[in-house]
């Protein structure tokens, strides 16, 4: 799997979204670096229905894991379109969470207006 495929599976039904990203995350940590780059060099495209995170999340995704296991980053994560306008707090959090969520989200999310868990790209 792909992150081009994570979108193109998904589609317009963004409640597969969450699934197709765990399936890319475990097959992302069992790969080889070689592997790696491969999975994450093609840009994903975006669909009808994609809420406007789709694809800034993506980016962060793919920026964070290549940082972390030192792949090479594709140069299209750094296009100006994977920054949002407005701020995206995961979870739709409020309050404090909004807090914890400013305090914890890798740089690779912040830098693109997304604010997420520490671990949002952890697999069980």
């Amino acid at each position: 799997m792909t992150v081009w495929d994570i979108a193109s599976h998904t589609g317009g039904n963004m409640d597969q979204f969450a699934i197709h990203c765990g399936n890319f995350l475990d097959e992302f940590y069992r790969a080889s670096n070689a592997q790696r780059r491969l999975m994450v060099e093609r840009e994903p495209e975006g669909h009808p229905g994609f809420p406007d995170y789709v694809l800034p999340f993506l980016a962060a995704m793919v920026h964070k894991l290549c940082n972390d296991y030192g792949v090479e980053c594709p140069s299209w994560v750094h296009k100006e379109q994977y920054v949002l306008k407005e701020p995206h707090f995961w979870l739709d959090a409020k309050g404090n969470l909004r807090l914890v969520l400013l305090a914890e989200s890798p740089v690779e999310f912040k830098i693109r207006n997304l604010f997420v868990t520490a671990n949002t790209l952890s697999r069980a």
